[in-house]
């Protein structure tokens, strides 16, 4: 997989495009100074799939947002988890 170079800071002001553009296949490398600090690419690296007629997005795309909002909402809920565990007196946790 071929990786384009763009400046964190680019990413950041340009990052709607920058993800459309991963959607569509394309990966980057993230630089901070010159020196590489990630990068960005499709969950499923394959080729993208084409539109049909009617439809704004292909169906796999919709399928990766929503497994990533997904498996954020379960970190966060398993963040409210561990705090909930955590104040909870030994007594409370039989």
């Amino acid at each position: 997989m071929k990786f384009q170079l763009i400046s964190l800071r680019d990413a950041n002001q340009n990052f709607s495009r920058l993800i459309a553009s991963v959607e569509r296949g394309e990966a980057f490398c993230i630089t901070r100074r010159g020196q590489e600090v990630a990068r960005l690419t499709p969950l499923h690296p394959s080729a993208p799939m084409e539109k049909s007629p009617g439809m704004q997005d292909p169906l796999p795309t919709e399928i990766a947002m929503l497994h990533a909002s997904l498996a954020e909402r379960v970190r966060q809920l398993e963040a409210r988890l561990d705090k909930i565990s955590t104040a909870l007196s030994p007594t409370d946790k039989r």
